[in-house]
């Protein structure tokens, strides 16, 4: 086993949007590290799919769980959860479920402004809340907030999801303060785009001008996002951002935000001028992509 596979050994970690995407990559591995995991999602049906997957894959004796909620309700979780963690007490909590509805601002219904932030930022919250304490009472734990490269730089047609993340990492980061006194690692995941079941459902609904830019960086599939997340929280590190062309795309952005803008405006010119030539109609919006517990 290798050297960071120890830290999750024997370990119980609650995995929020652990029925599809980065959240069931991140499930099997830790299975398959000796940890027992419980899977957060909103529907039965395909939490007991992903339980079998992950039961597949963990080692002799480690349990695999599941629970259906919605993280966006306080009710809910408050509800199911305390119970939950009487019985099987955890060490970790993962908040990775999540929601992207891609579309130009002016177009979108309000409305997907408020759910973004209900489930995004306030999902993430409310399952904090509920699990903080317990992770406090017996000594400590780890954090992690899953957002995402638009945690801290927004491009073309993303103002609702960005705007979501962008809450999510200064929680995140204030958290990180708060908790560190008291035992409680805070990690927050930066992934790329990202090869799952909520990216293929956004790419219909993608402005020309943003399927531009979302082209210049490299897509990852959920394992290697799960991989990076699992050896950056061993080591102990608050921001974990996957794959060498994100981790650069941040790094200019944040040395060289004049020149990043520079570049991201000429793309999308370059977009504008080939649909307005074309005489291209895009499709409109329609619903939300949902993932994780509110999807699933």
């Amino acid at each position: 086993m290798a050297g960071f596979e120890q830290y999750f050994l024997g370990k119980h970690v609650i995995v929020t949007g652990g029925s599809s995407g980065i959240g069931l990559a991140t499930a099997r591995r830790l299975a398959s590290m000796g940890a027992s995991v419980t899977l957060v999602a909103r529907r039965e049906g395909l939490l007991e799919e992903a339980r079998g997957e992950v039961q597949a894959a963990a080692l002799p004796g480690m349990a695999v769980h599941t629970l259906a909620l919605d993280v966006s309700s306080e009710s809910d979780i408050q509800a199911k959860l305390p119970p939950h963690l009487e019985s099987y007490p955890a060490n970790a909590l993962i908040n990775n479920a999540g929601v992207s509805m891609p579309g130009r601002f002016l177009e979108q219904d309000p409305q997907y402004f408020r759910r973004l932030m209900d489930i995004n930022y306030f999902g993430a919250v409310n399952m904090t809340r509920a699990v903080m304490p317990h992770l406090i009472a017996q000594g400590g734990g780890h954090l992690v907030n899953v957002g995402s490269l638009l945690s801290v730089m927004a491009i073309y047609g993303y103002s609702a999801y960005a705007a979501s993340k962008f809450a999510l990492y200064g929680f995140s980061e204030s958290l990180r303060a708060e908790l560190a006194p008291l035992g409680v690692r805070v990690t927050i995941l930066l992934p790329p785009d990202t090869d799952t079941p909520q990216h293929t459902a956004e790419l219909e609904h993608l402005p020309e001008e943003t399927r531009a830019l979302a082209g210049s960086v490299k897509m990852l599939s959920p394992d290697d996002v799960a991989d990076a997340l699992l050896r950056g929280m061993a080591r102990g590190r608050f921001e974990i951002i996957p794959g060498f062309e994100g981790r650069a795309t941040v790094l200019a952005n944040r040395w060289m935000p004049g020149i990043v803008r520079l570049v991201c405006d000429g793309i999308q010119r370059r977009a504008m001028k080939s649909r307005a030539s074309s005489g291209r109609v895009e499709q409109g919006t329609a619903a939300p992509a949902d993932s994780g517990s509110i999807g699933d």
